[in-house]
């Protein structure tokens, strides 16, 4: 169960995950130690699962990133195609969903021979009947 304490830490994290322990511990005032044994108690909890990094946005980058909405064959293989795309680097995240479509891949802003690459293979995944592909112009927040 988390506590205030823990709460402030997560949001201090939230807003620089790579903070050093000595400046969280006197942002929460707790000693390092207890942050660090707070910190430790969280991630085997798995109330942190990781830490990550901000990346510049498409209109940075120049790249582009993209929604793709994928419908199963069958849902039945919708675990085994949940397996490879978690082995994919470009895809930011996979959210099960409701309606026409079974799952929506987050995909990180890349180049766009390097998208049309993914969504090749995300074609061939078996079990993957119908793709849609939503491209992003910009990032609001």
């Amino acid at each position: 169960m988390r506590d205030k304490i823990d709460e402030q830490i997560l949001e201090e994290l939230r807003r620089d995950s790579r903070v050093p322990i000595t400046d969280l511990s006197r942002k929460v005032n707790r000693s390092r130690t207890a942050v660090q044994a707070r910190l430790s108690r969280l991630e085997q909890s798995q109330q942190i699962l990781g830490y990550t990094i901000k990346e510049p946005s498409t209109a940075e980058t120049g790249g582009i990133g993209a929604i793709v909405l994928i419908s199963m064959e069958i849902r039945s293989k919708g675990e085994a195609a949940t397996r490879q795309f978690v082995t994919m680097p470009e895809i930011a995240s996979c959210l099960r969903v409701i309606g026409d479509h079974d799952f929506a891949l987050l995909i990180n802003p890349i180049e766009k021979q390097r998208l049309n690459f993914v969504l090749e293979q995300i074609y061939k995944i078996d079990g993957v009947k119908r793709t849609k592909t939503i491209m992003a112009l910009s990032k609001e927040f």
